[in-house]
């Protein structure tokens, strides 16, 4: 057996620099063969998405794409169980219930036990082969028998959801942990042998004490448990390229040697694809106050910009110059500096909420009333942007038909919780306005839900809202357009000098061949392009095929004019990066196709085109269209490699608005308000539009 380290910290440089010593104790280590996630759903929500939602186990966000791409990217079983048995169903068929890019081919992939191959075709003579037969069943599996997961697991992650309390003390500010309770309980209840049980969900500080006590109190005699916090820094819209290439893997741990152990145990299945840098551990209390001081830090920042947008516009500058400006600061870096609407989804204001929570009960008022005043701005920047719309419209919206385009709270999610799109709706509909709802994943049942949750009467919006199958369909007769979410399809900005037409180009999914972990970055807010490392600027093809594995990286591309088939890679399996969502291997060298040397700032590449198109396997590459290759100066000078595929993700609207087409069938004098910054306001006003737009002034000031 291997043996973990009680001096654990001290093998990670992050830790070394801060002097951390420890004992050096050598103890045997466990493998972790099988891992039950008790949920199904959202991270810290309501709705699904690879945890667990309903009852004790309603749902973390991040469950599902976790248990995915663990089981994708290592070799250990993985469970989802959730006793909701219609999420359990959706889990298991061809339509996941939530939608989040590339977890529909990971979950598909590693469900069907296709992400391993018989073969090995590496062109690198040294290359280690990890390729194996295929599996039978996969590795990934969806379960209502909680009892039967719990039992049969070496390591249990509780993704349970923890919504901020709606009744009794804390009321509206504190953490509810029923979920957290009584998952805890039940672990208690059914383990017969020692668990490790890992914290997944966002939790008050020192919430791993109480699960420590409550599964030492409720324990069968013998039975020992080791509790980690291991909590997740990912994005709605970008998990899976998160959970690919993370920033940092954090795990707390008691400061015992069984908690070491424990701890490096966990450790040793990220191990299998995140570099070992990246991989902190540290005590339990600071791994769970990392997670909320992140998200209230990155809130923090979306509301500074937003504050910025009000003077803006106030001045006549730009916000998103301004932002900009800043962002090349590198002591602020360009992340989360885009004005808009305010911040959504479930975790920045809950937990800037726990936050507030924990200040006041230590007696920390002024810090509470720090924080507190992030969600103020927030909120007061829903308002101003409402006061503005209804201002513009000559302060009457009765009777006056506005299309809301996007109701996520952002692009690529069909996560709704918290999105500014319900409260300006809402407010719309108490200003009498007819509201014409369009958005490109977000169920139906789903947006009524939201509106009648927020305190809105259910017959008051059945007379004056409806959801609309198609933005055309919304903006038909309508007296205003209002850009909720950023959906790439709402834009008419330029993508680059392409030879694709603008209303035809597909969102981006960019990927990065010639990067290390020291110069790869990636744009802010799931900006545009999904950025992949591959770790090699040697490129090889192929003109052979076979099931892609784990450890594979790069492109197949079918030449339509000759039929050939060309690939695209490194030659080596992949190690210390990530590999590419839609990995391959191949053995035969082919020339690549000419490419241009781009502006770094450009957002998005100008190429030659290279005619081809995906080719897919097992339904794991369905979903990729063309392909195009580039070049791209990097920031120490050299001359990288792009690979840049359009990529139409399975239900995608695969066209952009035609705004010509919307304006001739709305009423004058069309306004549209662009609460995201998405469109080119003078391409708008060549069509008739009046713009209105977050941080920047109208067309309707005069200079």
């Amino acid at each position: 057996m291997a043996l973990a380290s009680a001096a654990f910290e001290q093998s990670n440089p992050a830790m070394d620099k801060l002097n951390v010593s420890t004992a050096i104790v050598e103890i045997p280590q466990k493998t972790i063969k099988k891992i039950t996630c008790m949920g199904s759903g959202f991270v810290g929500g309501e709705r699904v998405f690879i945890i667990a939602e309903r009852r004790f186990v309603q749902t973390d966000y991040w469950a599902g794409p976790t248990s995915a791409v663990i089981a994708y990217k290592s070799d250990v079983e993985v469970t989802v169980v959730d006793i909701n048995a219609e999420r359990i169903a959706a889990w298991k068929s061809k339509s996941l219930p939530i939608y989040e890019p590339g977890l529909d081919e990971i979950v598909q992939a590693v469900s069907a036990g296709v992400h391993r191959s018989q073969q090995h075709d590496s062109h690198e003579p040294n290359a280690k082969s990890d390729y194996v037969a295929p599996l039978p069943h996969g590795r990934l599996f969806f379960s209502t028998d909680v009892d039967q997961a719990i039992a049969g697991a070496d390591l249990i992650f509780v993704c349970v959801n923890t919504p901020t309390k709606t009744h009794g003390i804390g009321k509206g500010s504190a953490a509810d942990l029923d979920f957290v309770e009584a998952a805890t309980r039940s672990i208690a209840r059914v383990a017969t042998q020692d668990k490790i049980v890992v914290e997944k969900s966002t939790v008050p500080c020192r919430t791993a004490q109480s699960i420590r006590e409550i599964l030492a109190a409720n324990a069968h005699s013998g039975v020992r448990f080791d509790v980690l916090s291991n909590p997740e820094f990912l994005a709605e819209g970008t998990a899976i390229r998160d959970l690919l290439n993370p920033d940092r893997i954090i795990i707390g741990s008691m400061p015992t040697p069984t908690g070491y152990q424990a701890a490096a145990m966990l450790a040793g299945i990220y191990e299998q694809w995140v570099p070992r840098e990246r991989i902190i551990t540290m005590n339990l209390w600071s791994s769970e106050l990392s997670k909320l001081a992140a998200n209230a830090m990155l809130a923090q920042r979306i509301s500074s910009v937003n504050a910025l947008s009000a003077i803006c516009e106030a001045t006549g500058a730009d916000v998103d110059e301004v932002s900009y400006a800043c962002g090349l600061d590198s002591r602020i870096g360009p992340q989360m500096l885009k004005a808009g609407p305010g911040f959504g989804g479930s975790c920045f204001q809950k937990d800037i909420f726990n936050i507030v929570y924990l200040s006041e009960s230590l007696h920390l008022y002024e810090i509470a009333d720090y924080w507190r005043a992030v969600i103020n701005m927030n909120e007061h920047q829903k308002q101003r942007f409402t006061k503005r719309i209804i201002s513009c419209l000559y302060n009457n919206l009765a009777g006056k038909k506005l299309a809301v385009l996007g109701f996520a709270f952002k692009k690529n999610t069909s996560d709704t919780r918290e999105s500014p799109a319900i409260t300006l709706v809402s407010n719309f509909v108490a200003e009498r306005a007819r509201v014409a709802i369009y958005d490109p994943r977000v169920q139906e049942n789903q947006i009524w839900r939201e509106l009648v949750s927020n305190g809105s009467d259910t017959e008051t919006l059945k007379r004056n809202v409806s959801v609309c199958r198609t933005a055309y369909e919304a903006c038909v007769a309508a007296d205003a357009v209002v850009i909720m979410t950023e959906w790439d399809e709402f834009s008419n900005k330029a993508t680059g000098g392409t030879t694709v037409k603008q209303e035809e180009r597909k969102p981006l999914a960019t990927i990065n061949v010639n990067s290390s972990p020291s110069t790869y970055t990636s744009s802010q807010d799931a900006d545009h392009d999904a950025y992949e490392q591959l770790g090699s600027p040697n490129l090889v093809g192929a003109a052979s095929f076979r099931v892609p594995s784990r450890k594979d990286t790069g492109v197949i591309i079918k030449d339509p004019s000759s039929g050939q088939i060309k690939t695209f890679t490194n030659q080596r399996p992949f190690s210390g990066s990530n590999p590419l969502l839609f990995p391959h291997g191949f053995s035969t060298p082919v020339q690549s196709p000419p490419r241009q040397i781009l502006r770094p700032q450009s957002r998005y590449v100008s190429t030659q085109q290279f005619p081809g198109e995906y080719l897919t396997s097992e339904g794991f590459l369905n979903t990729c269209e063309t392909a195009q290759l580039t070049g791209m100066p990097h920031s120490n000078g050299a001359s990288g490699r792009l690979q840049t595929a359009e990529v139409a993700h399975k239900g995608a609207t695969p066209t952009r608005l035609d705004w010509a087409r919307i304006a001739s069938g709305m009423r004058k004098p069309r306004f549209v308000f662009d609460g995201r910054n998405i469109l080119d306001h003078s391409k708008l006003e060549a069509l008739g539009f009046r713009v209105e737009a977050i941080g920047k002034r109208g067309t309707n000031v005069s200079e």
